[in-house]
């Protein structure tokens, strides 16, 4: 959904190459949204496979409401970490680069 709402004119095949998944999982996704009546489909008529995707009214509102969480999320995690004194944002700094090289190494 936040694909479609970033950039509405998106083929169904832009989008899967987005997200790095497969046409298939695309298309399954989309039908299931259609059926949920949170979008719907539309085929373009000068190109038989390219399918794009519009918002209902219902799935305008679901995506409203994740951007305001999201948002409210961002603004309380940035006020936390305004809040940290420099002791603690080094003591995170590092345990977030122990943490990268440990999940490098895994790879």
């Amino acid at each position: 959904m936040q694909v479609i709402s970033e950039e509405p004119d998106r083929s169904a095949g832009e989008m899967a190459r987005i997200l790095g998944v497969s046409n298939g999982a695309v298309s399954q996704t989309l039908a299931r949204l259609e059926r949920k009546g949170v979008i719907t489909k539309v085929k373009d008529s000068s190109l038989k496979n390219r399918v794009t995707a519009i918002f209902t009214t219902t799935g305008r509102m679901a995506i409203e409401r994740f951007e305001e969480a999201r948002a409210a999320s961002v603004k309380s995690f940035a006020t936390y970490l305004a809040g940290l004194s420099d002791a603690e944002r080094k003591a995170i700094e590092g345990f977030l680069s122990h943490m990268e090289g440990f999940l490098e190494e895994l790879e």
